[in-house]
């Protein structure tokens, strides 16, 4: 029985270093069907100092999960240190992992399948470096923060930008500055942005496809400049309101019915991401208009001789003036009143 249970599952640890060429791993026979009953452990080992990027490609396909727990068929990622290890995540079925950096220089990758065949792909990992230290600053003080793989490598991930300012916060601010992609492509990669821009609607390794992303054509692909357009267009702009009459007349002496009425009113922030839109920057109305309700009023007199009766409700209509706002701009502390 012992040695049936050893033959049962095909067993292979793997040691692979990670290098700035990078390269990839994968499932047996990826991407036609992977065999049944394997147990398979790739450990990978970067220089110290430095930490491994792994980027799933989007073909994905393992057994699916049971009550949302992969048991049959999954792949697992493990950060390993001395002292401890982050299982980042156990996946299955037909939805890739996200991409992630690991936590040290050693991660582990298993792959387990059992001795029910489900004719799936399988995967495909690729792994890059990323180093901790700066590395030599270029004449335009950037830096390579992911190390993309040579031509020569067993796979190429795709990738817009492989360079980025020394931070997160200074690659925020500059991206801040431009209007298209187009634009951004042109700051950042200077001499390959026509293919990185060709290659974001081109590349496969793409973990989230909506129903109004297609592969087939660039042009039925989601306007990216479009949608910035609709932040800076929409973000601060009159929308519908209700508002108690009470409060808004000031009137506590008063009821009204409706209760209630709807007015256009200044909403929003101030356009994420646009140029002092976290800065105190407020919603204001540009352009006002007064515009007449009418409503039913009921505001009861009490004289001396009827302080101890109950008062007889009678309603008016009411004619009342509430303010709308038609157009509206952000009011930053920095700028100037227009």
């Amino acid at each position: 029985m012992s040695h049936l249970y050893l033959y049962y599952f095909y067993r292979k640890e793997e040691n692979v270093t990670v290098t700035a060429v990078g390269g990839a791993i994968h499932s047996p026979r990826y991407p036609s069907a992977y065999p049944r009953n394997l147990l398979l452990s790739w450990k990978l080992l970067s220089p110290p100092g430095s930490r491994i990027h792994l980027e799933f490609d989007g073909h994905f396909g393992l057994e699916e999960a049971e009550n949302g727990v992969c048991r049959y068929d999954f792949v697992e990622v493990e950060d390993q240190s001395e002292t401890s290890t982050i299982i980042w995540g156990r996946w299955c079925g037909q939805k890739a992992p996200p991409s992630l950096n690991s936590k040290t220089n050693t991660l582990r990758v298993t792959f387990k399948s059992d001795d029910y065949f489900v004719a799936k792909p399988g995967f495909k990992v690729y792994y890059s470096l990323l180093y901790d230290t700066p590395l030599p600053a270029s004449n335009t003080n950037w830096e390579a923060v992911t190390v993309p793989m040579s031509d020569s490598g067993v796979g190429q991930i795709p990738a817009a930008v492989t360079e980025v300012p020394f931070s997160l916060e200074d690659l925020d601010r500059t991206i801040a500055a431009f209007d298209t992609v187009e634009q951004l492509l042109r700051s950042l990669s200077p001499d390959t942005w026509r293919q990185d821009l060709d290659s974001i609607y081109t590349q496969t390794h793409i973990h989230y496809r909506s129903r109004a992303y297609h592969l087939a054509s660039r042009h039925n692909k989601v306007d990216l400049n479009r949608l910035y357009e609709d932040v800076k267009r929409y973000s601060c702009t009159p929308r519908n309101y209700s508002v108690n009459l009470r409060e808004e007349l000031r009137a506590t002496n008063a009821v009204f019915f409706p209760r209630c009425l709807l007015v256009k009113r200044c909403g929003g922030n101030c356009g994420c991401g646009t140029d002092n839109w976290n800065n105190g920057c407020t919603c204001q109305a540009s352009k006002t208009t007064v515009k007449l309700h009418e409503v039913l009023k009921y505001a009861p007199e009490v004289t001396p001789y009827q302080r101890h009766r109950r008062p007889r409700v009678h309603w008016v209509i009411d004619e009342i003036f509430l303010t709308h706002h038609e157009k509206c701009e952000c009011a930053c502390p920095s700028q100037p009143p227009r």
